[in-house]
């Protein structure tokens, strides 16, 4: 893709996230872009940082956003935020390399990353990811697990800071079935906040085939990467 061509596609996608959060009566700004920039060059990256993006950078891997913060400007400050799947041997480099993990998916790596954590006397913000869409291959949180989840994090995890919940739509062209899954995980933060006594703020979910059907369910996060930056290669 044409590096000139991002900016029109962020734009664009931004114009996308006011029009359909205005529909139903939410402010554009309650919406924050994450872009996701798994197999995206640097150069990719760093042309949409400069043409608007202010919300965040999302990686996949824990070694790819190594390599590409190595070589990150120094005036460029934008959130990086963890989004695919984090394997505990991880989890030391990345409470280095993030601002927040979103995919917290069962307790063992919330003790790993407490026990990081606390060793460099460091907080994270983190969301639960959960699987609201049934399908074996995605990971996740079981959605009637996630208050239990939710409260080990309160009682065990001190330095991660529990602030919403994470999930992926199925990859269905049905939109009932894409709806559902929004609202699933709306509903869990709901009961997640009467369970525990607290508000999560973030509802991370919607991508760049269903973000805006996401929006109209409550997202405050949508994580797009090919709207904005084309089709990848794996």
């Amino acid at each position: 893709m044409n590096l000139s061509d991002i900016q029109k596609n962020l734009e664009s996608v931004k114009e996308r996230i006011a029009k359909t959060a205005e529909s139903v009566g939410r402010m554009p700004d309650q919406i924050k872009l994450i872009a996701v920039t798994k197999n995206q060059p640097l150069e990719a990256m760093l042309q949409a940082s400069r043409s608007g993006l202010i919300d965040g950078i999302g990686e996949n891997r824990v070694q790819e956003a190594k390599d590409k913060k190595e070589r990150w400007p120094s005036d460029l400050k934008l959130p990086w935020h963890m989004i695919g799947h984090l394997q505990r041997n991880k989890a030391k480099l990345a409470i280095q390399l993030f601002d927040i993990i979103q995919s917290i998916d069962n307790m063992d790596l919330a003790a790993v990353l407490e026990k990081r954590l606390a060793a460099l006397k460091k907080n994270m913000e983190v969301l639960i990811e959960v699987n609201i869409s049934g399908e074996i291959s995605k990971y996740g949180v079981d959605p009637k697990d996630v208050s239990s989840m939710a409260e080990y994090i309160l009682r065990n995890c001190p330095s991660l800071k529990l602030v919403g919940l994470m999930g992926i739509g199925p990859l269905a062209k049905d939109r009932e079935k894409i709806i559902s899954s929004f609202v699933l995980l709306r509903r869990l933060k709901e009961k997640t906040e009467k369970d525990i006594g607290l508000q999560l703020y973030e509802l991370s979910m919607g991508m760049s085939d269903d973000f805006e059907l996401a929006i109209k369910e409550g997202s405050t996060m949508v994580r797009i990467g090919r709207a904005i930056f084309g089709p990848r290669v794996d």
